[in-house]
């Protein structure tokens, strides 16, 4: 779960503990706490349904995927399945549970944005395969990106 909705659990949990506090009454916590496991386990249900979409999109478009160094990956290219391979030299929008990952393979570097948080733990320095669809890059739409359906350590 990313951060803002950890923060968003804890905060409704804390105002709902301090109103059962001050009104005493027990059957407003007959509502309360589903809600509260309502707020918990949906953005998880809604991770777990991601990851196993983007798993299955892997599977099923990796045989279609051609590996390509980053100097030859264009805008032209927008809608193909690539497979590149690379060090992963920073990290962004973690926090949010939708990680962007510059990779460069010494032909150059590119954005890879996951959807969905990897199953393993990537940190700046892994060397890494991507598997995605080149994409417009958000910041930069003069530059290509790939929106990744697969990111794993390469020596995994």
């Amino acid at each position: 779960m990313s951060l803002p909705a950890w923060i968003t659990f804890f905060i409704l949990a804390a105002a709902v503990f301090i109103h059962a506090m001050t009104v005493k009454d027990t059957r407003f916590l007959l509502f309360a706490i589903p809600a509260l496991l309502a707020i918990l386990l949906i953005p998880m249900l809604l991770a777990w349904m991601s990851r196993r979409a983007l798993n299955e999109s892997a599977e099923q478009h990796g045989d279609k995927a051609r590996r390509y160094k980053i100097a030859n990956i264009t805008l032209a290219m927008t809608g193909q399945v690539v497979s590149i391979s690379g060090e992963v030299r920073k990290v962004s929008f973690k926090w949010l549970g939708r990680p962007h990952f510059q990779i460069d393979d010494g032909t150059g570097k590119i954005r890879a944005i996951l959807f969905a948080m990897p199953g393993e733990t990537i940190n700046p320095g892994d060397e890494v395969e991507v598997l995605g669809v080149v994409i417009k890059n958000i910041f930069d739409r003069r530059n290509a990106a790939i929106s990744a359906v697969r990111i794993r350590k390469a020596n995994a």
